[in-house]
């Protein structure tokens, strides 16, 4: 059994920073506060972008122990996991490629620098007090990745801490930990978890670590240094390629963050700093593969970011500066692909936001200087119009870029040092209307992306040949008062390869999705419903253009609060034992029956 030890020891220093008691998981910061979709945190009323954010009562209600199931429910938003739990997985946003959202952990770009993808389900939520999913173009603030959107994962501090337990059928188990506490004059967290689960099919077994670590100092008012580590190990069996069952095949994954954090205030000034490191290791196995039989690569990002912000009445002006440094090294079957191979990148940008009585505006800029694909520059701008009492009109449009991979620049053979960045164009207009405990809320998009990088067959290279077009609209009611939270909402998508006229694969045109919950006394009900339509996909054998038909799965949860300190809870997974495949050649598991205990300290 693999172990992940806990490797740091945060002391403190300065004044105390307090923390709030907390037994019974409560949203701590107010869900109208969004911080992915500006430099520095604003209301989401003002913030001219579709964003959805998801808290920690929610989180608890639906027990949701992982990112990639639990924005599965938003609008505009596709996931497809190749099977059962731990295999890889894509998430489409607003129809824009799998490559083209990017994922941040406090802050942490976790999109690999090799092919761009990022492990969507590695990424647990033990300790997670919010995740924020911003849809719409965002480069003029984040750089590459951020076409279709940002998904930012943020952990939470706590005074005590929570044990989970749990286990279920196919050999699940599971235990998480999230604890905290003041020391001395300052904070610090932890959180942990491991998994061990598989055998529904032949070789499917998913084993994962994780420990996250943080420590917090005051420095002075208004000021605060931090420092934050993640590590995650996972080793996946891989039961189907295409239409054959591979019962050896395994990927393996390392995953090591570190970030040290600064933020500054004083009067109408605010600063914000962050120097981080990312290292991503995979290797990959089977025996039988007669082409490869082993594959290893060690990814590097390192990067740090400084924003400074003035707010002064209805004026708020930022500005910022970014440096990256992408560094890859491949090898399969003994010999090198990519020996050290990198690139830099320097970055620029600037944000101004202005409002008076009903009208806010917002415009950013960004310029990206990078030592092998050239510069690109970046342009955001927004407003939001108050029509009236609780209704807002939202209307946006944005550039955005997705820089060419290290994989795709330099991988022997295929590998172009001439590629241009993926770009894209993007308009957004949407109305919103809340009264009450209800909100309702419509949403029209479009995006026109150009420069899609593509293999060329008759050159072996990639080449920037692709175009494509997303259009579509998202539709949301959202209900939540007492002891009641409801979210029903749908997208309508249209999609198409402008160059061969065909719908981009795996992006369904009509999903929609229900989300219930209720806490009458000491019980959390909970009812998770996703359906998710016809959508074009490839034959694992023939490798031919064929449909995916429909599915709907329900997902059921409760919870009971026996005693101050226990709670027992159980969930029921795909209720109906629905058989389907969110990728075709790749069965998702059946009916799972899984129960637990909650200790609280």
């Amino acid at each position: 059994m693999r172990q992940i030890v806990p490797f740091l020891i945060a002391g403190v220093l300065g004044g105390g920073l307090p923390a709030k008691a907390q037994q019974d998981p409560v949203p701590v910061f107010n869900d109208s506060v969004v911080v992915s979709a500006t430099p520095t945190p604003e209301d989401r009323q003002e913030v001219p972008a579709s964003t959805t954010v998801y808290d920690q009562r929610e989180i608890a209600a639906r027990q949701a122990n992982d990112l990639s199931d639990l924005v599965s429910t938003t609008p505009g938003v596709t996931v497809v996991q190749a099977g059962p739990a731990g295999q890889q997985t894509s998430l489409f946003t607003r129809g824009t490629s799998s490559i083209q959202t990017l994922l941040l952990w406090n802050g942490i770009q976790l999109n690999d620098p090799y092919f761009g993808g990022a492990n969507w389900q590695f990424v647990p939520l033990d300790g997670v007090q919010r995740v924020e999913v911003v849809r719409g173009p965002f480069s003029s603030l984040y750089g590459s990745n951020a076409v279709g959107g940002v998904i930012q994962v943020l952990t939470g501090t706590r005074q005590g801490g929570t044990l989970n337990v749990e286990g279920g059928e196919y050999g699940y188990k599971r235990a998480g930990l999230a604890a905290g506490a003041n020391l001395g004059g300052g904070r610090f967290d932890f959180t942990g978890n491991v998994r061990r689960g598989g055998n529904e099919f032949v070789n499917d077994d998913f084993d994962s670590e994780e420990g996250v670590a943080r420590g917090l100092w005051s420095l002075g008012a208004g000021s605060s240094l931090g420092v934050l580590v993640r590590a995650n190990d996972s080793e996946t069996g891989i039961p189907f390629s295409g239409g054959d069952v591979t019962p050896r095949r395994k990927i393996s994954w390392q995953e090591r963050e570190v970030a040290v954090p600064f933020q500054a205030s004083q009067g109408p000034w605010q600063v914000e700093a962050q120097a981080s490191r990312a290292d991503f290791d995979n290797a990959f196995r089977d025996p039988d593969d007669p082409f490869s039989k082993f594959s290893d690569t060690q990814s590097k990002a390192t990067r740090g970011r400084a924003v400074g912000s003035w707010n002064q009445g209805d004026l708020r002006l930022s500005a910022g500066a970014e440096a990256e440094r992408l560094e890859v090294t491949a090898s399969s079957d003994g010999f090198t692909n990519l020996d050290a191979a990198h690139q830099r990148t320097w970055a620029a940008f600037g944000q101004g936001s202005w409002g008076h009585g009903p009208v806010r505006l917002d415009l950013g800029v960004r310029r990206d200087d990078n030592d092998v694909y050239g510069g690109k520059t970046s342009l955001r701008a927004g407003t939001v119009v108050a029509l009236g009492r609780g209704t807002l009109l939202r209307a946006s449009y944005g550039e955005a870029f997705r820089a060419p991979t290290l994989g795709e620049l330099f991988f022997p053979g295929s590998g172009n040092p001439d590629l241009k960045p993926e770009d894209s164009q993007s308009w957004e207009l949407g109305l919103e209307h809340a009264e009450g405990g209800w909100r309702f809320v419509l949403t029209g998009f479009e995006n026109r992306l150009r420069n899609l990088i593509d293999f060329d067959f008759a050159t072996f290279r990639d080449v920037n040949v692709g175009r494509a077009r997303t259009r579509g609209m998202e539709a949301e009611v959202a209900f939540r008062q007492g002891i009641f939270d409801a979210n029903l909402n749908g997208t309508w998508l249209k999609t198409e390869d402008l160059d061969t006229g065909l719908e981009l694969l795996r992006r369904p045109r009509r999903s929609a999705n229900l989300v219930l919950s209720a806490r009458p006394g000491p019980w959390t009900l909970s009812l998770a419903g996703r359906y998710v339509g016809d959508r074009a996909d490839v034959d694992p054998v023939t490798f031919l253009r064929t449909m995916n038909p429909a599915y709907t799965r329900l997902d059921l949860a409760a919870r009971w609060k026996a005693l101050s300190w226990l709670a027992p809870y159980a969930r029921v997974e795909n209720v109906t034992d629905k058989r389907y495949s969110q990728a075709l050649g790749f069965p998702s598991p059946g009916r799972t029956l899984i129960g637990g205990l909650t200790f609280d300290f």
